[in-house]
């Protein structure tokens, strides 16, 4: 596993409260915050090499807006299917999977992740091939997410939709081509949420093997949601369900 750099200091500190393995932080010289300052004392808590940096420094890890603080970080692990769905269901009564079809942009990828974490997700399974990369700009958009549910890369989605089905998992597809909503949708129970990417959707070989799909009420003649908004509605409806 390769070493990448994540950005911002959220991200950082989530990424200390999980145990990650950082390697080393650069901070920007004469930042002046709570939660820098809160940073600062993590990083002397646990030992954690870091050093002060002019601008000009951190500007070449990222033009993008780091919040002064980079950090060098081993890559996220990712678990195996099998082993991971079995452990779930063990130790939870109904969980929730979610499984995401094509999603490419890291921005959607780290919202997602963002509102997984938040509300309570199990689990997430992406394909290998076709998905946005774990990086650092997932992982900022992620607000830290990435580091608080687990993850696996499978060759084929329907490997997933097939094993949960035998453990006897709903799988509902989140698609227009549904003719109920979601909120007439029993999300109660051990569930498998899939959406796919705005401009192809759910792959047809996936909507052929789905127990059931469902869609979101969309008005003024918008073709669909952006996918991040998407999942998260779906998330709290779930959650909703289950309070």
């Amino acid at each position: 596993m390769e070493n990448f750099t994540i950005f911002g200091i959220r991200s950082i500190l989530e990424a200390i409260s999980s145990d990650k393995p950082i390697d080393k932080v650069w901070l920007l010289k004469g930042t002046q915050s709570k939660l820098f300052e809160q940073l600062l004392h993590q990083l002397r808590a646990r030992n954690i090499p870091f050093s002060f940096v002019p601008v000009e420094r951190l500007s070449r890890f990222s033009e993008k807006n780091h919040q002064g603080a980079v950090a060098r970080i081993g890559a996220i692990k990712t678990h195996e299917m099998e082993p991971l769905i079995e452990h779930i269901l063990q130790s939870k009564k109904n969980p929730i999977f979610l499984l995401l079809d094509g999603i490419t942009d890291v921005r959607n990828y780290g919202a997602i992740l963002r509102s997984a974490a938040a509300s309570g997700i199990d689990a997430v399974f992406v394909p290998a091939g076709g998905s946005a990369p774990l990086n650092g700009d997932t992982i900022k958009t992620s607000a830290g997410g990435a580091f608080k549910i687990p993850i696996s890369k499978v060759n084929h989605l329907k490997d997933v939709v097939y094993y949960l089905k035998a453990q006897d998992v709903q799988t509902f597809a989140l698609t227009e081509k549904a003719s109920g909503l979601i909120y007439q949708s029993n999300l109660t129970g051990p569930t498998a949420l899939i959406f796919g990417s705005e401009d192809v959707g759910i792959s047809s070989g996936l909507l052929k093997i789905v127990d059931a799909k469902a869609k979101l009420p969309i008005h003024n003649e918008i073709d669909s949601l952006n996918v991040s908004v998407a999942c998260g509605i779906v998330f709290y409806e779930a959650l909703r369900q289950r309070l």
